[in-house]
């Protein structure tokens, strides 16, 4: 692994609307989070990756950029980010922007000229088609459900693509002036001094054809064949590497949006991503209401990408992905389950991930929102297709909210007062405070030695001292299909991780062979006994 830090140390994720208000507007903004910056400090943290902060409308929560060289004015100014460099770089953390280069906001300068002047040279800068008989040119939809073509306004039979909403028109990378645009981008920020990207669904940015699409894998938008992990792709993050993140050290992190395995080991193997999110683990929860992870099928997914990606990016919670307690653990085990999933997230080989609340063992809402208060554009729209097929209103709210993205954005709690220690007491906060605050945030945590918190600090510790942890090679051991062993070697350093996945009892195979061990870190007080108990979690290290 060539990136030291990367592959040293965990990256935390900050939702900047949801972690610190500094202002008492009720939404997170930069100087919050430079508020928070000794918090993380002490939590062990050198990479923070922030969600855009660019200017937008925030129809997808910036997502949706507008102007890719502005700070969005709801989280502060451009000096105020150059502070946060600043003082990142006094505690010797480095920042990792979130970049969206698939597509930009309807509002950006580009897109509204394409729009009031076709034979703007920006006209190219997106996909224009003309339809077919009267229709979209092809059956591709979007993933946020209908056609993935919309027609342009005061023009006969012209469309243009977006493979999420209409608001996010796609770019056109077959011309080299976007590529120019997107490389001067990521210039102009890494000379500001950030370490590097996060680059959103940065595997279909390149469309290879536009014929009508196929038979899609389950849960596809239709059409993606001719445009996930293109040929076309591969060559473009190549360059990019080449002439702007290789120059200044930086690295890139791709979301690798419906590539399959085989997809993500080439964006490794050939050196294109530092590493990666895929979603064939995350999406394991299939089911429309009160969804859980098969345990079983989730061990032998970890598996298969360990044995064959050499470098994983290693995530369980973030933005776009519910919180993981109540899906991979009982809520009746939360403590100890909460550990557990920190474990294995902190021992695979790979990146370790951590999505703001996690370290304190964060769950989802325990009630659902009315929908008056989501601030999704995806829970909205699921609970308008689901009303509109006259499914009761409770029943909706019920599938929306689970499919939904508004419990992992709620409000972060540093205290146990009024507000939370996220915003004053006094104001409204953009979305409302989970119940769950009172009991679960970090003052309540930093007194209380058994919580989550204070393992988070334990793991985050014990992986930057151990080199095995940190570059060993990753070896599973024979037992039970929900049951993770495994070794880390390295050099002369061997750990040995068990990890009982789930809420039973399950016996440890051939445990007395693994002689002259000594125990690391474990998730339970008192000694090991002859089982393993719900959700136990044990590091050794073996001599």
């Amino acid at each position: 692994m060539e990136k030291k830090l990367l592959a040293e140390n965990a990256v935390y994720q900050i939702y900047p609307s949801s972690f610190k208000d500094s202002n008492g507007d009720g939404r997170g903004d930069i100087r919050g989070i430079i508020s928070k910056l000794d918090y993380l400090q002490s939590l062990g943290i050198k990479l923070v990756w922030l969600s855009p902060i660019y200017a937008s409308p925030l129809f997808d929560m910036g997502y949706d950029i507008s102007d890719y060289y502005k700070i969005n004015p709801l989280y502060g100014t451009m000096d105020d980010f150059d502070e946060l460099l600043r003082e990142a770089k006094k505690r010797d953390m480095k920042i990792i922007m979130d970049l969206v280069v698939n597509h930009t906001s309807d509002k950006c300068k580009w897109f509204e000229e394409a729009i009031k002047n076709p034979s703007s040279p920006y006209r190219d800068y997106y996909i224009f088609k003309e339809g077919k008989n009267n229709k979209a040119p092809n059956n591709w939809t979007s993933t946020f459900l209908g056609s993935a073509w919309e027609k342009v306004p005061n023009e006969e039979n012209t469309y243009y693509l977006h493979i999420f909403d209409k608001k996010q028109p796609d770019l056109n990378w077959h011309n080299p002036h976007v590529y120019e645009e997107v490389k001067n981008i990521m210039n102009f920020w890494l000379d500001k001094g950030v370490y590097g990207f996060r680059c959103d669904v940065i595997s279909i940015i390149y469309k290879e054809s536009f014929e009508d699409g196929g038979k899609s894998r389950i849960g596809a938008p239709i059409g993606s064949e001719h445009y996930v992990a293109t040929p076309g792709c591969h060559q473009i993050l190549k360059r990019l590497r080449k002439d702007t993140v290789d120059l200044h050290n930086g690295i890139l992190i791709g979301e690798c949006f419906g590539s399959t395995l085989a997809d993500c080991k080439d964006f490794i193997d050939n050196g294109e991503l530092d590493t990666f999110f895929q979603f064939d683990l995350a999406n394991l929860d299939s089911a429309l209401i009160n969804p859980r992870v098969n345990t079983k099928k989730f061990v032998q997914g970890i598996k298969d990408w360990q044995n064959k990606v050499d470098w994983n990016g290693n995530y369980l919670e973030n933005h776009d992905q519910r919180r993981s307690v109540g899906r991979y653990c009982t809520y009746k085990d939360s403590v100890v389950g909460s550990k557990m999933l920190l474990t294995l997230v902190y021992t695979l080989r790979g990146t370790p991930f951590i999505y703001q609340g996690e370290e304190l063992g964060a769950r989802d809402y325990p009630a659902l929102l009315p929908i008056d208060d989501s601030r999704d554009c995806v829970t909205k729209y699921i609970y308008k297709m689901a009303t509109s097929y006259h499914m009761p209103k409770k029943m909706a709210l019920k599938i929306a909210m689970t499919k939904g993205r508004d419990n992992e954005r709620a409000p972060m709690a540093f205290s146990s007062k009024e507000g939370y220690g996220f915003s004053d007491p006094l104001i409204k906060p953009w979305m409302p405070y989970n119940p769950t605050c009172k009991t679960l945030n970090v003052e309540n945590e930093e007194k209380d030695e058994d919580s989550t918190l204070h393992f988070f600090r334990k793991i985050n510790q014990l992986r930057t001292v151990s080199p095995s942890l940190c570059y060993g090679t990753i070896k599973f051991m024979e037992s039970q299909k929900d049951v993770l062993i495994f070794i880390r070697e390295y050099e002369k350093e061997k750990t040995l991780v068990i990890l009982n996945m789930t809420s039973k009892k399950r016996v440890i195979p051939n445990y007395d062979s693994y002689e002259g061990k000594e125990l690391l870190l474990a998730n339970y007080h008192d000694s090991y006994s002859d089982k393993l108990r719900p959700y136990e979690a044990l590091v050794y290290r073996i001599k």
